[in-house]
């Protein structure tokens, strides 16, 4: 029976169901897709089970076919959730895959904050092209399905406000010049996702360190 908010779901498998040639990776890759995008006062298994389920029976659907040829229906069946359900949470797949990626890089900056240190790093790049670098193959797939600048865009959003706290507290700036610090901020995140996708589409050889050290190295104080 389809799962419904009251029902749980079941727990995704590190390998998944329906096609065990994906890779193994896939699984964890799930995992932290759907943690990251709970919000903090949501401690109801359950639903972080049926949000998992649905995040993971995307990816592997995306692995085997076109992102325009995966209908509602497919993710339900894939994910064993109720129609219902889906649409308590989300308003389609497209708003699936951005809030999931929006969660993630919620929870890569939390945890970039909560490493401590002396606060030199903007945003957590190695965190995320360590992340990225294992499902190059599903990057490629939003590339073809025209999903990526969407995403990108998301994410541009999403760590331009964190940015922008950055470069607040790090550096002196005039008082009350907000939009300067927004330019920048927005500006700082852009040039992430710029280099993240010529990482990705280049298959370039920098690790995921070295393109941390590159990123900052080309910050300017505001």
């Amino acid at each position: 029976m389809r799962s419904t908010i009251d029902q749980a779901a079941p727990v995704i498998n590190v390998q998944p169901r329906h096609s065990r040639s994906l890779p193994n990776r896939t699984g964890r890759v799930v995992l932290r897709l759907t943690q990251a995008g709970e919000p903090a006062a949501d401690d109801d298994r359950r639903v972080r089970r049926t949000r998992q389920a649905l995040i993971g029976a995307l990816i592997e659907l995306v692995l085997q076919k076109r992102y325009d040829a995966i209908t509602i229906q497919n993710l339900l069946d894939r994910a064993d959730v109720g129609r219902s359900t889906f649409y308590a949470h989300y308003r389609g797949k497209d708003d699936l895959l951005l809030r999931s990626f929006e969660g993630l890089l919620e929870m890569l900056d939390q945890a970039m904050d909560g490493a401590g240190g002396p606060g030199a790093r903007l945003a957590p790049v190695r965190e995320l092209f360590c992340h990225i670098g294992q499902m190059r193959e599903f990057h490629r797939a939003l590339v073809r399905a025209h999903m990526l600048d969407r995403a990108y865009q998301a994410g541009t959003s999403v760590l331009s406000r964190t940015i922008a706290r950055r470069l607040a507290a790090g550096a002196a700036h005039p008082d009350g010049d907000t939009a300067r610090l927004a330019a920048l901020a927005h500006g700082f995140a852009g040039a992430l996702f710029g280099m993240l996708r010529w990482w990705v589409e280049a298959d370039a050889a920098p690790s995921p360190e070295r393109m941390d050290e590159l990123y900052h190295a080309i910050r300017l104080a505001p």
